[in-house]
């Protein structure tokens, strides 16, 4: 299995717990659970990353944060995997394995490899966007776990399209940043903190987060 470039930087486990995002005041909508993948309703993050998130959320203003998904055990990561390589497999049936991998790469990673920590399983990864007042979600310009071009963070800045999703996006990455989380290219639902992808991206020399139980 190809080595992906953060699983080179060293791990300082800083044992902190996960905490049951229940206690926060965020929007909790466990959409693995919704869809069969996850057996477990409630949704956890390390304690310092709810901690930075709920600081994040106060400078919103009448926004709130809504979560999709937080910590993932091994189990559930695989499940997910396997249904997106399913899912890409159906709609293009000319791809090989390789072209498969490769592709479902770019958005899930693949935990079968115990050596491999997905930053998911780390307890420092959240899938999240903003709503407001209403509960209704901020338009962002695609669904969660569109995997497509469009998911791209900064797909919008770059094709210089809908001002309202800039604008949106912008709200929700920057609200990210000042709390020390890592934005992901890829997803822009998709945050890290604490762990080896967030400490790659960051040019920190160690990872706080390595995986997580509970």
């Amino acid at each position: 299995m190809t080595l992906i470039a953060y699983e080179s930087i060293p791990i300082r486990e800083s044992l902190e717990l996960l905490v049951d995002l229940s206690k926060f005041d965020f929007v909790l909508d466990p959409v693995y659970f919704k869809q069969g993948l996850s057996d477990e309703p409630r949704m956890f993050l390390r304690e310092l990353a709810a901690q930075k998130l709920a600081v994040a959320q106060k400078h919103l203003g009448v926004y709130r944060f809504k979560i999709w998904d937080g910590f993932r055990s091994r189990g559930v990561q695989n499940r997910i995997y396997e249904n997106f390589w399913k899912e890409l497999a159906m709609k293009h049936p000319d791809w090989d394995s390789r072209k498969l991998t490769e592709e479902v790469g770019l958005f899930v990673t693949d935990a079968k490899n115990p050596k491999r920590i997905p930053p998911h399983t780390t307890g420092g990864t959240v899938d999240l966007t903003l709503v407001d007042e209403n509960g209704v979600e901020l338009e962002m310009g695609t669904a969660f776990d569109h995997f497509g071009p469009e998911a791209a963070s900064m797909f919008f800045e770059e094709n210089d399209s809908s001002p309202r999703v800039k604008e949106n996006r912008r709200l929700l990455c920057e609200s990210m940043i000042s709390q020390g989380f890592a934005v992901d290219k890829d997803q822009w639902w998709h945050f890290d903190y604490g762990n080896q992808k967030w400490a790659f991206q960051l040019r920190k020399p160690y990872a706080i987060y390595g995986e997580a139980s509970k």
